[in-house]
């Protein structure tokens, strides 16, 4: 995983970036404490532990969350990159959509990597 080109590197950057705007836009329509925004905030946190990681990575930088943080994250993000090739199934060659669910699994993969270490 050290070989990645910049553009890569901004990729699953914006990646992370996409769905953790999707993910508090969908947070602010939700009614708190349910069991679906309660999912979502998992996920949220995940993603923004994982362009963290990333970025602190890629920068040289420490990251600055505690190691459960880190377990929780890394089960969040291996449980979205199970899903999301049942996506991937479903769009068509070249298109738009597909392209963004492979970086997006591109970017989890990274990041669930990263947290092996």
């Amino acid at each position: 995983m050290d070989n990645i080109t910049n553009e890569e590197k901004q990729q699953s950057i914006e990646a992370f970036q996409s769905v953790i705007r999707k993910s508090e836009n969908a947070l602010a329509s939700m009614k708190s404490g349910s069991a679906q925004s309660r999912l979502l905030e998992k996920r949220l946190k995940a993603a923004r532990i994982g362009e963290g990681l990333l970025a602190a990575r890629w920068e040289g930088k420490e990251l600055d969350v505690s190691h459960d943080e880190l377990v929780e994250a890394k089960q969040v993000l291996e449980g979205l990159l199970l899903m999301l090739p049942g996506f991937l199934e479903k769009t068509k060659p070249g298109s738009g959509q597909r392209t963004y669910i492979e970086r997006r699994i591109k970017a989890f993969q990274m990041a669930v990597s990263y947290l092996n270490e």
